[in-house]
């Protein structure tokens, strides 16, 4: 009984392993098949002031070193005139020596695409001091996500959660459905 229940556990420890294995493949960092998301990257500004880019890396891609993580970004309460931030988001694959836009993918398929950004206080209830819209839409009218608007309303600080959503087909403006093609998050401060 002992030697059945060992082989017993054997073999679920190996499935849970496989499975595990499988959902973090199919989770990985991806557009279309065979292409990876190594780089995210953010850029912020004020209008006629000079932006700051922020920068997310797994050069590695999933299961490799830890990312390289982007610096806080730091906003104030009270901007010039009271103008929001202009947001750019921008992906690329980066992996051995390559330098693809992948940005420009997802410009080309923007039906098919959202970027989701959710803000994550760790100070008050969520979107209290930040919001953050889509600039630009697709043929339907829906948003796309990689221009945007910051617009802060109170001293805050936290996390950016971006995903970016494979929605072929089934794109509503919604971040519900479709599949997640990448996932990172930009720690945020606003004095």
């Amino acid at each position: 009984m002992n030697l059945f229940k060992s082989h017993l556990l054997n073999c679920l420890a190996v499935s849970a392993l496989l499975t595990l294995s499988t959902t973090i493949h199919s989770c990985g960092n991806k557009v279309e098949e065979g292409e990876l998301i190594t780089t995210v990257q953010l850029t912020l500004g004020l209008p006629g002031d000079s932006s700051k880019v922020y920068t997310w890396q797994d050069l590695d891609g999933p299961g490799g070193s830890a990312p390289s993580l982007p610096d806080t970004i730091k906003l104030s309460q009270i901007t010039p005139g009271g103008s929001p931030y202009f947001g750019k988001l921008e992906f690329f694959n980066l992996q051995s020596g390559k330098n693809e836009n992948i940005t420009l993918e997802i410009q080309n398929e923007k039906n098919n695409h959202l970027v989701c950004y959710e803000v994550s206080s760790l100070s008050m209830k969520p979107s209290s001091g930040l919001s953050i819209l889509a600039a630009d839409k697709d043929d339907k009218s829906l948003p796309i996500g990689l221009s945007t608007t910051w617009t802060t309303k109170a001293i805050d600080f936290g996390d950016i959660w971006v995903r970016l959503k494979h929605q072929a087909n089934s794109k509503t403006g919604s971040c519900d459905v479709g599949e997640t093609d990448v996932e990172v998050s930009f720690p945020y401060v606003i004095r």
